[in-house]
């Protein structure tokens, strides 16, 4: 009772993700920006770690640790959440009370059977999904070396002082269930800044809603924005989906570059 046993953790460092193909010709690019982990110790919460992380467990004899992946919703950092279109990495070990143990998580796009999942997957190889929707200019697909993100072609956004701005939308109609975790999945580089917004068709007529503001990136970069607030609120609505951009004044040229363009929702 004056000098209890202090219990010693053991720690399991994990200081990268894996992602792995599942069905490339439905899920499409593995390409990711995990930046967390939830994990779980026999279906207990332990909490959630930023990568790299290194994870005490209190534990002994043997047992298994449930590894989620998490992201940034809207590519923002205050709004951290698991990403439920990925698998669950399981790691069974051994207690090893003050030792490190390493583990690099192994995560898939879930397959589409249990619970029914709908991939639908733009990655301009085959075609463009997006058409002119206002402005001076549309997308169009690029194969041009420094502009490609992966594969063969990607889409481009070409400004200039002839066409200072652009607004393109998809040209399918989405209907995403109310109430089931819906996600726009995208790759892009780009210039200036781009506005993300979604047209929805509700009860006959069509509103166009703000989803959010991507700054200018040097570098190509995967963001994940959530829908799901949309489809619950305009149930049984149509969406497209929109991206807007335009010159700043002084910019004589810009470039909007976008790839692996991703719609992902249960049924």
């Amino acid at each position: 009772m004056i000098n209890p046993k202090e219990t010693i953790p053991t720690f399991i460092q994990i200081d990268s993700v894996h992602l792995a193909p599942t069905v490339l010709s439905k899920h499409g690019s593995i390409s990711h920006k995990i930046t967390d982990v939830w994990v779980y110790y026999d279906l207990q919460f332990l909490g959630a770690f930023e990568l790299p992380a290194k994870v005490p467990v209190i534990t002994e004899g043997r047992g298994q640790l449930q590894i989620v992946a998490g992201i940034w919703d809207n590519g923002l950092s205050g709004t951290r959440a698991k990403y439920p279109f990925y698998t669950v990495d399981t790691f069974t070990f051994s207690a090893s009370p003050a030792q490190t143990l390493f583990h690099t998580p192994q995560f898939n796009y879930r397959t589409t059977d249990t619970p029914a999942i709908t991939y639908t997957v733009e990655d301009f190889e085959q075609g463009n999904g997006f058409t002119k929707y206002s402005g001076d200019t549309s997308l169009v697909r690029t194969n041009t070396s420094g502009e490609l993100f992966e594969g063969d072609w990607s889409g481009k956004i070409t400004l200039d002082s002839a066409a200072t701005s652009s607004q393109i939308i998809t040209i399918e109609n989405y209907s995403l269930p109310a109430n089931q975790d819906a996600y726009l999945e995208m790759n892009y580089k780009c210039d200036v800044p781009i506005s993300m917004q979604t047209r929805i068709n509700y009860q006959g007529a069509w509103t166009t809603y703000d989803i959010i503001g991507l700054k200018a990136r040097d570098n190509w970069t995967k963001v994940y924005l959530k829908l799901s607030g949309f489809s619950a609120t305009y149930q049984n609505g149509k969406f497209r989906f929109i991206i807007a951009s335009s010159l700043p004044s002084g910019m004589d040229k810009a470039t909007v570059l976008i790839d692996n363009f991703k719609i992902i929702y249960f049924n």
